[in-house]
This record gives C-alpha cells, structure tokens and sequence, in this order.
C-alpha cells in the first residue's frame, strides 16, 4: 500500500493522500487489520495543519456537502482522550449556554475512552439526541440540541471497530469535535494534546468559525480546569492568538482535576443535576462556571471571562440552567409519544 509507505517515511500527506486515506478507512472492502495498521501509522507520524484541514473537510464533506447552517450556532465539545475520567463538564456547560440564548448544537459520541460519553449520560438524563434534519426545530424551540456522531454520520459506524482496536487517541479525537454537521458560527474546543492546539485552531479559522477558543485544560485535560493555568488559543476576526487563563483569576477556586473525576451514567447524571439545581457548591460547580464562562464570552454573550462567570453562576442561581434541562426531558418525552 502506498500509502502506508508514505506514513512510514514520515512524510506529509497531499489532499489527493488525504482523500485515499479517507476512503481507505471508510471502505468494507479492506480488512480491519489493515486499516488499524494504517491507523496506527498516521498517528504515529502526525498530522500537519494542512492534514488536519483536508481531514476534517473530507470528512465533512461524505455526508454534508455544502454543510446546513444555523445562525448563531455554537459547539461545546472536548476531544476526550485525557484519560481524567472526569465527569460530563461539557454537556452540563451546554444547559447553561442555551439558557443564555446560543443556539447550541452539541455533537458527541458514546464513550469511546471514559466511563461514560456524552451520548452515555444523556440516555441516563431521559434526553434523546436530534437528528441533524429536525436540529432548526429544536433550536427554535429550546436553543440546545444534542447530535449523535455516529447519526450525523452513519459512515463513520465503520471507523468504531478501527479506533477501537487501538488503545490511545487518535487523530480522530481531534476530528471528532470539528466535523459537527452544521457550519458553525461559534466553538468551544477542548484538546488533550498541547502540541496539536496551534494546528487545530488554524483549522477552525479555516473551518470558517467566527469565534472560537481551544483549550488544553491545566494537568492535560480537555477542559479548561481548577488546577493551574489552562492554555487557551482564541479565533477572532480572522486571527490567532494564545494565552493562558487560571481560575483564580476570575475569583473561582483551585483544585487537582482528581476532583473532578466523575463515574457511571447515572453517577454523572446526578452530579449534573445537582449543579444545575444550585445545589451542589463544590469544585465540581466551579469548573462547570469556568467553563460556561469561556463558552458565553465565546458566543458574544459576555464582555470577558469575569463577566461570563458572573453569568452562569446567575443562570444556574435563578434556576434557569435546571429548568432549560426540564424542558430537554419534556422535549424528548414529546417526541416519544408523538
């Protein structure tokens, strides 16, 4: 195969490559053996800026083309991948940002590296997934709706066997959160690797994202966390810039990602519930705050961070955030009796 050649003389990939490399994964004529080695060869050699582009726009492109749109839409999403096991800090961040008003169309998957992925704890909430046809609706109606990876794109039930053959991340990690169905307008991005963060937010700017920040989370997760200084790359008006950001800053309190370690679905779903009910005062409440924070300053709904985590904590202080969750599960009770 030629294309393993290439990889194993750590050479750079053209579009054409790009395009084959695709195809090569996706197609069920070649043996999973032979797509894991090919697997295993990419990520072993990495990616350039340009791969990744190709990458995630042929990828996109399979099932979308040209991509549906939403104005003011937004993602909320981390790579997975860190092995932190933490609990489900995006998708609680997602009730609070559509309380806010963003249109927010989270793109996730069923653990793929952790106890439970966000697909995993929405079936234990009683929240079912949108299909991309029906995502305007729901926006409409309720500003969040929660799209399965492998319902937006049904091709990629072939790549589960490949990634799951291999047992550390992979490049697909990284793809994961970018190709969410619709062309966003906004993104939050959490990465585990820092030596991908610069390529992946040059591939958002090309992605067309009008704001967007990438984030490894202090201690290597792919949340921003309580731990330290979170490395933050942010997409605006065209242009990449870096900084870090810790949550003392911000007024917020530190703590080791250990504490943040989450368990089963249904363990997840009660720490979530009891945040976004205002009960729950711990770290666990102020990584959500600082995440949220991050998204809504993202989304042009908060002048900066600090003004960002006064919003989220009020959302969630007025019941906003637990009632925007009561109106997922009545959505999604809709739906079943209709």
């Amino acid at each position: 195969m030629r294309l393993l050649d290439t990889l194993r003389q750590n050479q750079s990939l053209s579009e054409q490559d790009i395009h084959t490399f695709v195809q090569t994964l996706l197609s069920e004529d070649v043996l999973l053996h032979d797509k894991v080695t090919l697997l295993k060869a990419y990520t072993k050699k990495g990616e350039t800026a340009d791969e990744l582009y190709h990458l995630t726009a042929k990828l996109i492109q399979t099932t979308y083309h040209p991509q549906p749109e939403y104005s003011g839409s937004m993602c909320v999403c981390g790579t997975g991948g860190d092995g932190s096991n933490s609990f489900n800090i995006s998708t609680t961040v997602s009730f609070i940002v559509a309380a806010a008003g963003v249109s927010v169309v989270k793109h996730g998957n069923k653990s793929v590296t952790s106890q439970s992925g966000s697909v995993d704890v929405l079936q234990a909430l009683g929240i079912s997934t949108t299909s991309v046809n029906n995502v305007p609706k729901q926006l409409t109606e309720t500003n969040l709706a929660f799209v399965s990876a492998i319902t937006a794109y049904p091709i990629m039930k072939q790549l589960q066997p490949v990634r799951k053959s291999i047992q550390h991340p992979t490049i697909f990690n990284i793809v994961g959160p970018m190709i969410n169905p619709f062309k966003l307008d906004y993104q939050v991005m959490g990465i585990y690797d820092p030596h991908r963060i610069a390529i992946t937010a040059e591939t958002l700017l090309r992605l067309g994202r009008k704001k967007a920040i990438v984030i490894h989370g202090a201690g290597g997760m792919d949340e921003a966390t309580l731990s330290g200084d979170n490395l933050i790359y942010e997409v605006n008006e065209g242009q990449v810039t870096s900084y870090t950001l810790n949550a003392t800053e911000l007024g917020l309190r530190s703590a080791d990602n250990s504490e943040l370690r989450g368990g089963t679905p249904e363990e997840n779903k009660a720490l979530m519930l009891s945040i976004l009910k205002g009960a729950n005062t711990s770290v666990c409440r102020d990584v959500v705050i600082l995440n949220a924070a991050i998204a809504l300053y993202v989304a042009e709904k908060a002048i900066n961070f600090q003004d960002g985590v006064i919003q989220a904590a009020q959302l969630i202080q007025s019941g906003q955030a637990y009632r925007q969750y009561l109106k997922m599960v009545k959505e999604s009770e809709h739906e079943s009796v209709g």
